[in-house]
């Protein structure tokens, strides 16, 4: 409520603040508890766990509670006010419901663009200038501030106050507050003219943006009534969204680090992942069959932002395909100028399919709907080409049946068959599209035998993971050893590394300087009594905004595979984002890689066991040839497997 004049037109109905020094106090206490937990209120990160049921806690709320002492002995209904309750309302709220009944909470709401443009430097210690900061944290502070209130606030008492709502219709708006306090406090309030909220003007782009859609999307959620269940639906999702750090908590950085880097890629990843119903341009049957002529006639006239956009239904908006094959793609498009959006299949269902006015449509690992049937025979009767998009061999039953997928074969019988069942959906989709997109050659043969048009699309990085490469590729970390990686990420990788574990030992038993650092939740248990315990460096798994990070820590980085059809057809982006932090790649001979890397130029390619050690060996004891080969490659990198680049892939579809 700070600097608005709400708390005024409280206090005209009889609410009193405490006294300055008292107020102080309370701002006092609001800055000295996140102190000790080691940030600030208005950091854009979430606060650390168990935050409120610790030592720290337990002194603050003493504090607490002897000013509220303090406060309980005035006559009237009490107001404290400042942003920082958003936040920290948990180390109050027990102190003031064992001091005062009842206890409302007022939520003042206000747009992402408008929030903070009244919050005076003062208000924020000594954090920058709203004006000066940069505007994915001032996002992120507006997303934690409401998403923590709203979720601690459940079951609480609480009044909503819609500052856009109250300043365009301020006579209505203030009647229905009126309303809401004597309802909540069961006494009659003064009718008083409306507090006079100036009418804030957004800053939205003229065509809005992912960031646009999914912050209103938040906004709509928090206006909503608390039994509106999909409000509650949105609104939990983008908590457990809003949950990843940039940086994680085991990653350190220095006053130097870019921080609105991190901001934005971790704003970046947050809105690609809230989904919003996307807004189709309302085309007439003539302007379409005319743009259709057009597009046929001069292939490659870039569209413009009113054109129908390139719809993405995603499969599983969780998985990280959906990172190169719906997020990156987008991005891409928007930087070209080209609309494009996503929705999951999961909303798909609950959307009016013939409202879907799309320039072209891909669906990513989508399986068997009745929604994705409408949509496809829509899309049949408008002439809008549908693309089916799959990035793994998981179409093939008999490569799944005879056991050609490692971490499937060892599932239960019943998940296996499940895996089975998917491949006819799968199989069925693909046949019905008008065409396929894969991400490597080998992958679009399998793909051939289903549906005879595939594209070849490959995997790629956005700009906000170029930028972190590139910073901690110019940061660098000296090892003081040479140190050899292997970013496995999930389990699911244990027998590609099985491949490569004899000859790891002995390069590593061969030089006692080399050092072997394992990213993710592979289990290296097994491999105890082979691999020596003191070289050994094991990290968690991290999100893939983190992962720049634990690359550039590698000097050698290794892409360990099996030799079968369903790793031959996988996508090289383990090399491609080594090669951008600067670490050059020995990666398994098989047809992706043996296509990408020419043999001691841009990488190392390994045939056999004794190859894998050669190799390791070599660029252990070579620094000169790690940096050349990893200069060479990052640059063609860059060229080749760019969202942008890729983007114009996606232009020059049917």
């Amino acid at each position: 409520m700070e600097g608005s004049a709400l708390p005024q037109w409280l206090e005209d109905q009889g609410f009193h603040s405490p006294p300055l020094s008292q107020s102080n106090d309370a701002l006092r206490i609001n800055r000295e508890f996140p102190a000790t937990l080691g940030c600030r209120w208005w950091d854009p990160e979430p606060l650390p766990d168990g935050c409120f049921s610790n030592s720290a806690a337990v002194r603050a709320q003493a504090e607490i509670g002897t000013l509220l002492d303090q406060l309980a002995d005035a006559d009237g209904d009490v107001l404290l006010q400042d942003a920082s309750f958003a936040r920290l309302g948990p180390l109050w709220l027990e102190e003031l419901k064992a001091r005062f009944e009842p206890v409302v909470i007022v939520r003042v709401l206000s747009r992402a663009d408008a929030a903070f443009q009244a919050l005076s430097p003062s208000a924020l210690g000594d954090a920058e200038e709203p004006s000066t900061a940069g505007r994915s944290r001032f996002d992120l502070l507006w997303l934690h501030c409401n998403l923590e209130l709203e979720r601690w606030t459940r079951g609480e008492r609480r009044l909503l106050v819609a500052c856009e709502e109250l300043a365009q219709s301020p006579q209505e708006g203030s009647r229905q507050l009126r309303l809401a306090l004597e309802q909540a406090l069961g006494r009659e309030m003064q009718v008083l003219d409306a507090p006079a909220l100036p009418v804030v003007r957004t800053t939205a782009e003229p065509v809005p943006s992912d960031r646009d859609r999914a912050l209103e999307r938040i906004y709509q959620a928090l206006s909503a009534r608390p039994e509106d269940e999909d409000a509650k639906d949105c609104l939990d999702a983008a908590w457990e969204q809003l949950q990843v750090g940039v940086p994680a908590a085991h990653q350190a950085f220095g006053a130097s680090a870019d921080v609105e880097l991190f901001h934005g890629a971790r704003l970046q990843r947050f809105v690609g992942l809230c989904e919003y119903s996307p807004q189709f341009p309302n085309v007439s049957p003539v302007r379409r069959i005319a743009d259709r002529v057009v597009r046929r006639l001069r292939r490659r006239r870039r569209p413009q932002p009113e054109d129908p956009p390139f719809l993405f239904i995603s499969g599983n908006p969780a998985a990280r395909s959906h990172l190169y094959r719906v997020r990156n793609p987008i991005e891409g498009l928007h930087r070209l100028g080209a609309p494009a959006c996503w929705i999951s299949a999961k909303m798909l269902g609950r959307c009016d399919v013939e409202a879907i006015n799309a320039r072209c449509v891909i669906l990513h690992r989508c399986v068997e709907h009745e929604a994705i049937d409408a949509l496809i025979h829509r899309c049949r009767r408008l002439g809008v080409p549908v693309g089916y998009d799959i990035d793994d061999l998981i179409f093939d039953a008999k490569l799944i049946r005879a056991g050609g997928i490692h971490f499937i074969a060892k599932l239960p019988e019943p998940e296996r068959e499940a895996w089975i069942g998917s491949t006819r959906g799968h199989r069925r989709l693909m046949a019905a599209a008008d065409f396929c997109l894969t991400p490597t050659k080998a992958l679009a043969e399998h793909a051939r035998r289903v549906n005879p048009q595939v594209r070849v699309i490959e995997n790629g990085f956005s700009a906000e993971v170029l930028a972190l490469s590139d910073l901690w590729r110019s940061r660098g970390f000296p090892n003081g050893h040479p140190r050899v990686g292997y970013a496995s990420g999930t389990a699911t990788h244990e027998a590609d590394f099985a491949t490569i574990a004899r000859p790891l030992a002995q390069a590593l038993k061969r030089q006692p300087n080399l050092g072997f650092t394992l990213v993710g939740s592979l289990d290296l248990a097994p491999y105890e009594n082979l691999l020596p315990a003191a070289q050994l460096e094991q990290r968690p798994l991290v999100e893939h905004v983190n992962l720049a990070h634990e690359l550039a820590r590698f000097d050698i980085n290794l892409i360990p595979l099996q030799s079968n059809p369903f790793c031959d057809a996988k996508s090289p982006l383990k090399y491609f984002e080594a090669a951008l932090v600067g670490v050059p790649s020995v990666a398994v001979a098989n047809p992706t890689y043996e296509a990408l890397i020419r043999h001691g130029e841009n990488g190392l390619l390994a045939h056999s066991g004794d190859e894998w050690a050669a190799n390791i060996a070599s660029l252990a004891t070579d620094a000169k040839l790690r940096m050349r080969q990893a200069a060479l490659a990052r640059e063609e990198c860059v060229a080749r497997f760019h969202a942008d680049r890729l983007a114009e892939k996606y232009l020059a579809l049917p």
